[in-house]
């Protein structure tokens, strides 16, 4: 089982001169834990800031990921102000839990959401393997699906949306709502909540593609 999430369910803590990693609170992480220890696979997603490291202690935190079978996506700092505050945050957030009046007058940071989605596509076709299951995680990662399917035609892909899915006409607002849904379609199986929002998924492919 490989688990990519956006964050890594551990949070990297340094003191004085060691560096180490602690588990993060929250649902995901709670969550997962169980299925990807008993898997004994992988979990691909971002450590946090390290921006701030030195190479030894970058080093030293990539030895510590690997030992608890994580993988790291290293984001700099422009990458999480413009695909993940940006896009992820300012843009599908709001849209997907029908607060219109949050969205940026210009909606930009597109280009960082696409290459960043890129980038753990490309993690995870480095270390997949005949077998096995790929499950990825939340509205950060709606692209990897497909571009992962490109990579990796015969992987088998699931995708979890932890939030809302829109009704289709709010949707729509989105300049690149027909690229999220292509991306979402690379999965063999994509999981919602509730029974609405699956329809509301129905919905807008079949309104928007």
């Amino acid at each position: 089982l490989i688990i990519v999430s956006n964050r890594l369910p551990v949070t990297i803590r340094t003191d004085g001169e060691s560096v180490r990693l602690e588990r993060s609170p929250g649902g995901l992480a709670t969550g997962l834990a169980g299925p990807h220890a008993r898997a004994d696979g992988l979990w691909i997603g971002w450590p946090g800031d390290v921006a701030s490291l030195s190479e030894d202690r970058r080093a030293e935190v990539a030895q510590q990921l690997d030992e608890q079978r994580f993988v790291p996506v290293w984001l700099t700092p422009e990458d999480v102000k413009h695909y993940y505050e940006g896009f992820s945050n300012a843009v599908l957030w709001p849209l997907f839990h029908y607060r219109i009046d949050q969205l940026p007058q210009y909606v930009g940071d597109w280009e960082a959401y696409e290459r960043v989605n890129e980038r753990f596509a490309d993690a995870i076709a480095e270390r997949w393997q005949p077998g096995d299951v790929v499950w990825v995680h939340d509205y950060q990662l709606m692209l990897v699906p497909q571009l992962l399917r490109r990579r990796v035609p015969d992987a088998r892909i699931g995708f979890f949306l932890h939030i809302p899915f829109p009704s289709s006409e709010i949707f729509r607002v989105l300049p690149w709502r027909a690229e999220l849904l292509r991306g979402l379609l690379g999965a063999d199986l994509v999981g919602f909540h509730t029974l609405g929002y699956l329809r509301h998924f129905a919905a807008s492919l079949l309104r928007i593609l």
